[in-house]
């Protein structure tokens, strides 16, 4: 038996041999034991390791992810990471393997696996794009085959039955699709006479039930019980719904796995169980022993894809075909549920999106799912200003014993929603929050509890107590990015909207350090810090330049006091910033604290950050109390702890008792070295704050479009500076301000006051004649006109004409008309075709000079550095007006340019550099790339990279550098530009040697 044994091996080892060296057999020719080794190599070697690539790539994509819980949370978090191209180089390593399993075994069971593999890949990397096209090729190409009944031996109809068919294999007729068509026909009949005689059966059923209740109410009530009514089911639910499985029971959560807070299981891989229960609706075949084909959840990852790429339509068909069909997988169906309530949150569909969300709650399979379903559902509920189906959603969180930070999150909304559904004060909320704060295991989420406290303050109308809750909880050291980031936009809010305006900016500034560009607030953060930017510094230059005239009109002896104050308070502050106490703390504005720590010491060094010493005392008192800080070594011989103290002594942790040590003169001469003394500087002082008065009602006015506090600015000033060189314009601006706010008889006062004092001003013509509006603006349009007219001469080679049209037109020009620079330009450029190198280099050195940080100057600069200048810059800032030759074309080839800035930058070192980086983060797109020198004198060296396809790739591969430059050509310590371009303007390049005005092109268009 045993050499029977022996021989049955050697002889099946004989066939495995024999089969790998024909594996381009088709399926046909491929005999039990063939596909046996295809399948088993296809799944162990390629698929099972891609697999767990994947599953890693998932973990390091959650670990990267950060839920909010001041926000609505996602659905799904992997697809919510700002980074995916941290994963990328192992994401494109599983596909490698599981593109090798197409190519070695196209036959396998695990061929339309891999390509759902790639597909997923290709999702996780949110290259929308390419997995639609993936998914859409699976599903077309793997479609399972229609079941036919074997006819009898030998006959044309006996066939075996395949996982799935392709159109590559399966050569259809009209004689086949007839009879598949007249199959199915007759299916669907005896599907129908099934159903309806299961109906029939169920309602005889409910029949005899109702006539057995109606028998026993009829016995109870001759003995004289009542029996209790029987509470109808409520069968309504949402449409697409009534086929779902019953809902978990309460008691069941404790069965489930808790499964991880942020990688859903959506994402994994098909449950054996479900593999093996076969279709949810229908008796079918079992998968326990055989594959199952990949075409529903192909399906389902296509519809998922299509809701990223915004085809709304096209997936909702896909969804309600897999949650209806009751031919559908449980597990497929599971998850199509949770991508229906996906689907509706991305186009805002709230209302729809939670019942979805429930039902995917009661059929998940792990407490951590079931949570943060429920969890999104009770803050749709929130933002849709239902409370009390909010708390319920919530209670549902905190039932199905989730993580602690869902439970916790769960916990804070309770008390709140209950106290807005009427379930409690305000006070009862504050209360069991601030309960919730005091306890130990609540210490790392204190932020977050003292930012849900000030929403309740706020909500309630005490805006001093919400501000003070949101100070503590940036106060808090368990504050972390995403509660900071609220509370600072919110603090910032508030400030902006009482009027703060300087503290507004402040608190934005703060904001915008911790807060992602992929925040979808920050373009609107930014946006308006910018515009606050100038009322804060005028305010802060009004503030300090009053203060150092107030202090500079103090007697001598007065000053040399404040200076002395002052030394010591630096010196304290300096050296007690560990002594800080908590009522010194809460003086300093939250928002510039950081600040105010760096701007002591210079130093990263933490010793030297206020906000994280404040932290750590807060930390050390929770734990050890109000100690003395002393030294306590060897405690055992000591008799008490302060054996060597005296009452009386300088105590070692009190830095209010240090003997008092005299500043020299030369350090009070250094604080009183700005305070304006003589009449000449305070003279100059008042001039500054004159003007900052004015720049600030010019910036209320122009940037905020507050008239109220720009009347009071302009007014300020005409007070406290009568007679400044900013007067007449200030009481135009009063003129205006008034009529726009309607007070017709205060404009109409500053208009005389122009007649009366600047009866020759422009703006005393302004305000009384009307037409002289027109008549300066048809003053500046004939200027343009007279400068388009000189260019063109200059285009067209007449550089005699356009040097006369100059020479008329400048000394017409005031001083700071901004069409100066541009003639000066122009000059410069038509000095070097009529004088050669030198005057062109002379004059273009002259707009350098003249005009600081004006579009001109970057020009200038630019011309400068090809000319081999000293002092140039990098070429690529700006062009004047008319004279690019780039054109837009993003469906054109592009290439993604490296410009570096040293000339003399080693590019074979940092080509082998960048092709490194290419083959960890885009292998599979086989770039190449060339170095090549550009320049007249081939001064800028520069990385080709070829090629994609669109511009849109190209900026894809910007962008995803962009985000890795810690890793982008970070080892070479070069400073470079970065800029893709298309196949058009790369020869534009070529051809001018030059990357003059591509820069500003490339921001302004792409």
């Amino acid at each position: 038996m045993k050499k029977i044994t022996q021989l049955f091996l050697l002889l099946l080892v004989l066939q495995l041999v024999l089969t790998a060296c024909s594996s381009t057999k088709s399926r046909e020719d491929q005999g039990i034991v063939a596909r046996a080794w295809h399948n088993m190599n296809a799944h162990f070697n390629g698929y099972f390791n891609a697999r767990e690539i994947m599953d890693e790539s998932l973990l390091a994509l959650n670990e990267q992810h950060a839920d909010n819980y001041n926000q609505r949370l996602e659905m799904f978090p992997f697809l919510a990471v700002d980074n995916p191209s941290a994963v990328a180089a192992e994401l494109d390593r599983a596909i490698e393997k599981v593109a090798i399993v197409v190519k070695k075994h196209p036959y396998s069971n695990w061929t339309d696996d891999s390509y759902l593999l790639v597909g997923q890949a290709q999702l996780l990397k949110q290259d929308y794009e390419g997995a639609e096209r993936t998914l859409n090729f699976t599903v077309n190409e793997f479609r399972p085959r229609p079941e036919r009944r074997k006819g009898k031996k030998g006959s044309s109809e006996e066939t075996e039955e395949d996982e799935f068919e392709s159109r590559r294999e399966v050569a259809t007729s009209q004689t086949q699709n007839r009879r598949d068509r007249l199959r199915a026909r007759r299916d669907a009949q005896r599907e129908r006479q099934r159903t309806i005689k299961q109906r029939e059966k169920e309602a005889k059923a409910a029949q005899k039930e109702r006539e057995r209740e109606r028998k026993a109410k009829i016995r109870a009530r001759k003995k004289g019980i009542r029996l209790p009514t029987k509470t109808p089911v409520d069968t309504t639910r949402a449409e697409g719904l009534e086929n779902e499985p019953e809902a978990l029971a309460e008691d069941d959560t404790a069965d489930m796995e808790e499964g991880p807070i942020g990688m859903i299981s959506i994402f994994s891989n098909r449950n054996e169980a479900d593999a093996s229960g076969g279709e949810y609706g229908k008796k079918s075949g079992s998968y326990l022993l055989k594959h199952r084909p990949a075409f529903q959840e192909s399906r389902l990852w296509l519809a998922w894809t299509l809701i990223k790429r915004d085809n709304f339509d096209r997936a909702q068909i896909i969804l309600e075909d897999l949650r209806n069909d009751r031919g559908t997988y449980a597990d497929v169906r599971r998850k199509a549920i949770a991508v229906q309530a996906y689907l509706y949150l991305e186009q805002e569909r709230l209302e729809e999106a939670i019942p979805f969300l429930e039902a995917a709650a009661d059929v998940a399979e792990e407490r951590n799912e079931r949570a943060r379903y429920y969890y999104i559902a009770g803050q749709l509920y929130q933002e849709l200003s239902q409370p009390g189906s909010a708390l319920d959603a919530f209670r549902q969180v905190v039932a199905s014993k989730p993580a602690y930070e869902f439970e916790l999150g769960a916990r804070i909304n309770m008390a709140q929603n209950a106290y807005l559904s009427g379930g409690g004060t305000s006070a009862d909320a504050l209360r069991e929050l601030e309960r919730m704060v005091k306890e130990e295991k609540n210490r790392d989420y204190e932020s977050q509890i003292l930012y849900s406290m000030a929403g309740i303050a706020l909500r309630d109308g005490d805006e001093a107590a919400g501000s003070r809750y949101l100070r503590r909880a940036l106060d808090s050291p368990s504050g972390g990015g995403a509660t900071r980031t609220e509370a600072y936009q919110l603090l910032g809010d508030m400030a902006y909207e009482s009027g703060d305006y300087l503290g507004a900016k402040l608190y934005y500034d703060s904001t915008l350090q911790v807060m992602g560009p992929a925040d979808s607030r920050y373009v609107g953060t930014t946006d308006r810090r910018d515009r606050l930017t100038g009322i804060a510094t005028n305010i802060q230059e009004i503030t300090l330049k009053d203060s150092l005239l107030r202090i500079g009109t103090l007697p001598d002896a007065d000053r040399r006091s404040w200076a002395e104050e002052v030394f010591e308070l630096r010196r304290a502050t300096n050296s007690a910033a560990n002594y800080s106490t908590p009522a010194t703390q809460g003086s300093l504005p939250v928002a510039n604290a950081a600040a105010s720590a760096s701007t002591l010491s210079g130093s990263s060094f933490w010793g030297y950050n206020d906000q994280m010493i404040r932290r750590g005392g807060r930390d050390f008192s929770r734990r050890w109390g109000d100690r003395s800080l002393e030294d306590n070594w060897r405690r055992s011989n000591r008799t008490d702890a302060g054996l060597f103290t005296d009452e009386g002594d300088l105590a070692p942790g009190d830095p209010t008792r240090r003997e008092v040590q005299l500043a020299t003169e030369d350090e009070i001469n250094a604080i009183l070295a700005d305070i304006p003394t003589d009449e000449a500087t305070q003279t100059a002082t008042r001039d500054e704050l004159a003007a900052a008065y004015f720049n600030l009602g010019r910036e209320y006015r122009d940037r905020l479009e507050d008239n109220p506090r720009a009347i009071d600015a302009f007014t300020q000033l005409n007070t406290r500076y009568p007679g400044s060189t900013h007067e007449a314009e200030s009481w135009y601006y009063l003129y205006l301000l008034h009529k726009r706010e309607g007070n017709v008889a205060d404009a109409q006062r500053y208009a005389g006051e122009l007649n009366r004092k600047y009866p020759d001003s422009k703006f005393a013509r302004l305000t009384n004649d009307p037409s002289y509006a027109a008549e300066l603006v048809g003053e500046e349009g004939r200027r343009t006109r007279e400068y388009e007219t000189a260019y063109a001469a200059f285009e067209r080679n007449d550089y005699q004409q356009s040097e006369q049209l100059i020479a008329s037109a400048l000394p017409a020009l005031p001083g700071d008309h901004p069409l100066r620079a541009r003639y000066e330009l122009l000059r410069a450029m038509v000095a070097g075709k009529l004088q050669g190198r030198a005057a062109y280099v002379t004059a273009l050195q002259q707009v350098v000079a003249d005009h600081d940080g004006s579009p001109e100057q970057i020009r200038a600069r630019e011309i400068l550095r090809l000319l081999g200048e000293s002092g140039a810059r990098l070429p690529g800032r700006a062009v004047t007006a008319g004279e690019t030759s780039f054109r837009e074309s993003m469906d054109e080839i592009h290439y993604v340019l490296v410009v570096f800035d040293n000339s003399n930058a080693p590019l074979n070192e940092l080509k082998v550099e960048l092709e490194t980086y290419n083959q960890k983060y885009n292998k599979l797109d086989r770039l190449r790339s060339t170095p090549i020198f550009i320049g007249q004198d081939n001064e800028t060296p520069v990385l080709v990279m070829r090629r994609f396809k669109s511009g849109s790739e190209a900026m894809d591969y910007y962008e995803i550098a962009r985000k890795n430059t810690g890793e982008f050509l970070a080892d070479s310590g070069q400073a470079y530009q970065l800029y893709p371009v298309s196949q058009t303007n790369y020869r534009e390049i070529l051809k001018a040697r030059s990357f003059a005005g591509y820069g500003e092109w490339f921001e302004q268009h792409y």
